[in-house]
């Protein structure tokens, strides 16, 4: 009697389990189909010179998607520098300008909740600068008003300061090695 209670309470479980999961199914399906699924993005300069990115959003099917949010990004020395979020008209295709004077080598556009939706593109590398030399001690001089130690007069306090931590450093190493010979050599004779 007691194996029927317990395989009862195991199905109804289950039973509870299942339509559970059907009712999730049933009613996110409908969500998933209008998702973004892919980001296309397009650069276009303006007649006034001004450059705009268009990224159109698309999903699994290929069908545009619309009032779909999307987040434009400027990639900085710094990392990602979020410039303006916009909504996707009827046509799947959000718009943005980017700011007078940008110097970008890479921007970003990103829709929806699920991570790894978005696109990048590449607006133009930069040239390689040329390779510099590193400058010597009379340029150092004329530009180091305050001494250090990359400096060519550094300050012999700060000289002094590093030597002396430096040279307890190894002083107790040296103790430390000097303790274990006599330790060794005490073991030695007995």
């Amino acid at each position: 009697m007691l194996r029927r209670s317990r395989s009862g309470r195991a199905s109804t479980g289950l039973r509870r389990f299942c339509l559970g999961a059907l009712g999730v199914l049933l009613f996110a399906l409908p969500a998933w189909a209008g998702e973004p699924a892919r980001v296309t993005l397009r650069l276009a300069a303006g007649p006034d010179g001004a450059q705009w990115i268009t990224a159109r959003v698309t999903d699994a099917e290929g069908a545009p998607v619309p009032e779909a949010s999307v987040v434009f990004k400027l990639r900085t020395a710094f990392g990602w520098l979020t410039l303006e979020e916009r909504r996707t008209d009827a046509s799947g295709r959000a718009r943005t300008r980017l700011p007078a004077g940008t110097r970008a080598t890479e921007i970003r556009a990103e829709s929806g909740d699920v991570e790894g939706v978005g696109a990048i593109l590449s607006v133009g590398a930069r040239a390689p600068e040329s390779p510099r030399v590193r400058p010597g001690r009379d340029v150092l001089g004329t530009l180091s008003p305050q001494p250090g130690f990359i400096s060519p007069r550094p300050v012999p306090e700060l000289v002094a300061l590093l030597a002396l931590v430096l040279g307890g450093i190894w002083a107790t190493y040296g103790y430390v090695a000097w303790l274990l010979w006599q330790i060794r050599s005490s073991g030695s004779r007995s």
